[in-house]
């Protein structure tokens, strides 16, 4: 070990470049992560996490730079390789490269090649046996190869990220081309190129609402293989989610045109042409169509011939980690400007009104009032109504920009965290229960409360009362210092009182989010609580969580009283100090014995008036302060929601349509870094429509295999194909659209039957009983009163068991996926209805993974694959594996006696 360094802190949130004379760092304390950083293209790439004793090697290259980001405050301690013993290098070499396997670009290159592999495994025994000198040899060469693969791994980045775009580009351009072909009267206009010109006009289309809501715009096309599957208002939905934007229906009522509803989508004319409808200002919209990409201003006329139903559009978060600024950025994008400057402007006119009244005072009681002048006391009535009704009118003009960021705000802010929320890796929502959850949501009102007009508004109300401290100066210097230190003493203490209320609020916002979590897992389970009599002690679990928020909240109350009670308090002793320092501290004895006084009357309560207005803003801005400084407990228990990655990313590529063929290599998956492996070195190559069936034991791995096919779960290494493709370099939600899942204790939404089965999908009622009929489910829905209509509780309780699972199938099997994947999803069902789903799936040609323990339903499998202890024990036919008398034989006998 070296000498002691001192260590370099790095703060959360924080990033430091890894550069200079040092070549080794290690972390001290904290948790932070490592990026490269690609100086040609700008692009960063997640490389690992770091916790403390962790190393890091330098690379030392002109093209990659590495840098650090703070999770949590850090100690970074540099030093170099030759500072190390032999044992100590080796073991911080070995650690290393082990971190480097996890990487998972490079850990795919080497599980393509044994002989890599091989190398890679053969790592630790190398460093273990090699002497100080080769530790050194092997660190300064293997830097360099782990510099060209980082370099290689951006330019393959680089080369898909041109390719998407030039792909896109001649697309373009062979519509053009036809275009010109119509043009010239060549008959060359075909199905497919009608399509492209349908998918053209929908990109345009989308791109226009993308760059009325700020969205980036290269990212919206898609395959015109994937947009022939798909109808017009699929293809619409999918470019919306390549803009990273979502929609939902809406009713366009009378003159919905003359008001501000937002950026929509609609469809006008008598052929329904899809056209963007973008409000121009509060009370006007254009509408931008493939034909008119100029635009139209919307009037009458025009909007009688838009159809009534559309759709109302929001942009989303960027799908990265997310800090409050960008939080603060997006809110302030999705207002109008012209709102934040009225406030502006009624604040400055709200500051300088105050003035007039103190100037006003001084006259009426040193001039007006002595001579009893009638004509100069109307005039001056007149005046202080004139600022009294423009007071009032600036107020009215600012609260109506305050409403409208904040309906802004409500509406696009909700949408977008939302949206995020339902974009979240499955490993995010094991950290959280939903009542945490829900809890930890509401932090972003705090957020919001920092863009709303009226915390702005009362911030430049503040800035600009500072007109009335000048006035209080040229009345009287003295008074005016005294004021300023009874201010600052009060500033202090409210400073004190909400220092404490943080740690209070902090306290109480961890012990509500138990409390929250704890009460939806009660109601959940309440069942069970009544059928065991347990009532009490549900309610004994709810009392002491609740207990501890409780204390913490009677905390909170007790500093708003104190702060309460200081303000009520501090105008009186303010009052009272500067009457007195006016009638005993500002006078003067002439050598005559006479009493001079330097403030007049007059003066004295013209300084009264400027006094009381600022000092008003004083008070007022207290509750202000109060909010601000309970905002980070609210953001840090935000925090873990915009901290976290989507798993749907702008550098993502979407699936081709999936002929059904999956392949999965050298598979390994662990729930922790400290937990066993439950996936062990899986491999399968399933070709496409074909029947698989995979079987074993209780808790051998099944399910999470089933999970890790649909990327709710991260492999620690191995790779999954579909159609040769790599998952994890592909857009999940392009890949889960194409397949049909019904998945263990998989749930129905509270709704009626046809919802259930279709979705939001484009799908018609039609499309909803054939898919009743597949899954054997038909005649019972015709036999519900209301048939498809039939509402379904929450929880599912008014149907069967068998009923749930096969109105699951039937959901599953809808939209004809290429995919099916089934996790015990005929365990309720008796012989013959099974029978007769089997039946019908094996009718869609669809390739099939049927997880099941029933004999009945994999016996009719192309192949049986059985797991044990996370490993590939047997595969083969039904009678196959029987005649192999292996552990798949021992599992149907059981079955079979």
């Amino acid at each position: 070990m070296p000498g002691m360094e001192v260590g370099l802190s790095i703060y959360p949130g924080e990033r430091m470049g890894l550069s200079g004379q040092f070549e080794l760092m290690r972390v001290q304390s904290g948790f932070c992560e490592l990026y490269a950083e690609d100086a040609r293209t700008g692009r960063q790439l997640f490389l690992m996490e770091l916790r403390a004793g962790e190393p890091v090697f330098l690379i030392n290259d002109d093209r990659i730079s590495i840098y650090v980001y703070a999770v949590e405050e850090s100690s970074l301690c540099p030093a170099n390789p030759t500072d190390y013993n032999e044992q100590e290098l080796g073991h911080l070499l070995s650690h290393w490269y082990r971190k480097l396997f996890d990487i998972s670009f490079i850990s795919r290159e080497a599980l393509k090649s044994r002989e890599a592999l091989a190398y890679w495994e053969g790592m630790q025994e190398k460093i273990s046996s090699m002497k100080y000198e080769e530790l050194l040899r092997l660190w300064q060469d293997r830097q360099k190869v782990l510099a060209g693969r980082l370099r290689r791994h951006f330019d393959l980045l680089q080369h898909d990220k041109e390719a998407r775009l030039g792909k896109a580009a001649d697309y373009r351009q062979q519509l053009v081309d036809v275009s010109i072909n119509n043009l010239l009267q060549k008959e060359v206009v075909e199905r497919k190129e009608e399509e492209g010109k349908q998918q053209e006009r929908a990109a345009f289309v989308i791109r226009m609402v993308a760059k009325a809501l700020g969205m980036p715009l290269e990212n919206i096309h898609i395959s015109p293989e994937l947009a022939g599957k798909l109808d017009q208002l699929g293809l619409i939905k999918r470019l919306m989610q390549k803009g990273n934007m979502t929609m939902r229906l809406v009713s366009l009522s009378d003159d919905w045109y003359k008001k501000d509803c937002g950026v929509l989508l609609g469809y006008a004319g008598e052929e329904k042409e899809l056209a963007a409808l973008v409000p121009e200002s509060e009370s006007s919209y254009k509408m931008y169509t493939y034909d008119h990409p100029e635009g139209v201003p919307v009037d009458s006329s025009l909007a009688a011939s838009i159809d009534g139903d559309g759709f109302q559009c929001y942009a989303g978060f960027p799908a990265r980690r997310l800090k409050v600024r960008d939080l603060l950025i997006f809110m302030f994008r999705h207002c109008w400007k012209r709102d934040y400057q009225a406030i502006i402007l009624c604040s400055l006119a709200a500051g300088i009104i105050p003035l007039v009244s103190p100037i006003i005072t001084e006259t009426v009681f040193s001039d007006i009032i002595p001579i009893r002048d009638h004509v100069g006391l109307a005039a001056v009535t007149q005046i202080m109504l004139i600022t009294g009704f423009t007071t009032s009118a600036l107020s009215l003009v600012r609260s109506i920009a305050v409403l409208r960021i904040t309906n802004h705000l409500d509406m696009s802010v909700e949408a977008a965290l939302w949206g995020r929320l339902l974009q979240l890796p499955a490993k995010f929502f094991r950290r959280f229960e939903t009542g945490e959850l829900l809890q930890r949501m509401n932090g972003i009102e705090a957020i919001k409360s920092m863009a709303t007009g009226q915390f702005v508004g009362q911030i430049f109300n503040f800035v600009f009362s500072f007109w009335s401290i000048g006035l209080m100066l040229w009345y009287s210097w003295k008074l005016t210092l005294e004021a300023l230190a009874v201010w600052a003493v009060y500033l202090v203490v409210v400073a004190f009182i909400y220092r404490r209320l943080i740690n209070f609020q902090r306290e109480m916002l961890q012990a509500s989010n138990q409390t929250a979590g704890l009460l939806q897992q009660i109601f959940t389970g309440l069942a069970k609580f009544r059928v065991h009599g347990a009532e009490a002690q549900a309610f004994y679990l709810w009392s002491k969580v609740f207990g501890v928020e409780w204390k913490w909240k009677m905390k909170l109350r007790w500093q708003g009283n104190y702060n309460g009670i200081i303000g009520a308090v501090q105008p009186f002793i303010l009052n009272m100090l500067l009457y007195y320092t006016a009638m005993y501290g500002m006078q003067e004895t002439t050598a005559a014995g006479q009493v001079v006084q330097h403030i007049s009357y007059p003066q004295f309560l013209a300084f009264q008036a400027a006094f009381s207005s600022f000092n008003g803003t004083v008070v007022g801005i207290v509750p202000l302060l109060a909010q601000f400084f309970t905002i980070k407990p609210h953001v840090d228990n935000l925090r873990p929601i915009l901290e976290e990655v989507p798993e749907v990313t702008e550098d993502k590529l979407d699936a081709d349509v999936l002929t059904g063929a999956v392949r999965i290599e050298h598979l390994t998956f662990s729930y922790g870094d400290d937990m066993p492996d439950v996936l062990k070195d899986i491999s399968l190559d399933i070709r496409a429509g074909e029947n698989v069936a995979i079987v074993g034991k209780s808790g051998c791995g099944k399910s999470t295999l089933l999970r890790l096919l649909l990327g709710m779960e991260t492999p620690k290494r191995g790779v999954i194909y579909y159609d040769y493709q790599d998952m994890q370099e592909l857009n999940l939600a392009s890949v889960r659209c194409q397949l049909g899942v019904v998945l263990q204790n998989g749930q129905l939404m509270t709704g009626d039957i046809y919802t259930n089965i279709v979705g939001t999908s484009p799908l018609t009622m039609e499309d909803a009983w054939e898919a009743a009929e597949l899954a054997g489910i038909a005649d019972d829905i015709r036999a519900m009163p209301m048939g498809m209509h039939t509402v379904i509780s929450e929880g599912s309780g008014n149907i069967s068991g068998g009923q749930r699972q096969r109105i699951l199938i039937a959901r599953a099997i809808a939209g004809r996926p290429a995919i099916i994947m089934l996790d015990e999803a005929t365990s309720a069902l008796d012989n013959r209805t099974q029978a007769i789903v089997t039946e019908s799936l094996n009718r869609m040609k669809a390739t099939r993974i049927v997880i099941a323990h029933r004999l009945s339903t994999i016996r009719e499998a192309e192949r049986i694959v059985v797991i044990d202890d996370g490993r590939v024990a047997e595969q083969g036919s039904f009678e196959e594996l029987m005649e192999m008398d292996g552990m798949f034989a021992q599992l149907a006998k059981r079955q079979m006696a």
